[in-house]
């Protein structure tokens, strides 16, 4: 892989990351794009490492007051836009995704990483996310998310494990049935990705060797990460904007033509 290639992994994978359109459907399409094989869901995860950064940095006082909280959370925060997320929050909204990782995750790389699989679950995925939006009210802060909460989001992560479902869009979409509102359900669905993605680089790292070999040395690596850190810094802070504003709706008409652009590639 050149480093011009890298680069553009790495902005791809900032980008959509955090906007709800599915990142694993991004990276599963540049090889037919870029023409090349597709680099595999190992360097996908690497990827994520850079995201994963973006996340740190841009949520580092939410993550402090995450330390600070009493476990079971007792007592809210001043400033209602922050969580009052604990480590119980973050684990039990984490379990279902680890679960089905590793009961299911090599059945998952052998079986949905096709373009038929996005042909469903981008518009699919989307809509659903359009419609929760435009149906259910938004009254809730992210300061009163419960356990419960958080495991019914958590569930909705799990799902994204399949391409083109998009993990911000689901937990998003989980959050807003739940009547959060929608930055708040972006900020929840941001907090929730951290342990998840660290789980997965962590797991993924066992291939290090190989990756490394397959993509001629470590800075094709490198530079996809330093990318993904600062299109996925820049694509939270916009997409916090937006939807403060607006709706989801652009996302999902973007899904929806995503989706019949990979028809007509389908052979």
């Amino acid at each position: 892989m050149s480093h011009f290639e890298a680069l553009v992994y790495g902005l791809v994978q900032g980008a959509t990351e955090y906007l709800p359109v599915s990142s694993s459907a991004h990276l599963l399409l540049l090889p037919h794009v870029l023409g090349q094989k597709d680099p595999g869901l190992a360097f996908d995860v690497i990827l994520h490492f850079g995201t994963l950064l973006a996340t740190a940095f841009y949520f580092f006082n939410d993550w402090l007051q995450v330390l600070k909280q009493p476990l079971p959370v007792k007592t809210a925060p001043k400033d209602p836009s922050h969580s009052t997320l604990s480590w119980v929050h973050l684990i039990v909204g984490t379990l279902p995704a680890v679960i089905v990782g590793i009961l299911l995750n090599h059945w998952i790389q052998e079986n949905t990483r096709s373009l038929v699989v996005l042909w469903i679950t981008l518009p699919g995925f989307g809509l659903l996310l359009w419609w929760i939006d435009k149906t259910k009210p938004a009254h809730r802060r992210a300061s009163e998310a419960s356990v419960k909460d958080l495991f019914l989001i958590g569930c909705m992560q799990a799902v994204s494990l399949i391409p083109g479902v998009s993990r911000s869009g689901s937990t998003m979409t989980a959050a807003r049935w739940l009547g959060f509102q929608r930055a708040d359900s972006a900020r929840l669905s941001f907090l929730l990705s951290m342990p998840v993605t660290l789980g997965a680089i962590v797991y993924e790292a066992r291939h290090w060797n190989q990756l490394v070999e397959s993509m001629s040395g470590t800075m094709p690596l490198m530079i996809g990460c330093a990318s993904a850190l600062v299109s996925g810094a820049l694509a939270i802070h916009l997409l916090i904007k937006w939807v403060s504003r607006t709706s989801f709706a652009v996302f999902a008409v973007y899904r929806v033509l995503l989706g019949i652009l990979i028809f007509a590639l389908m052979d």
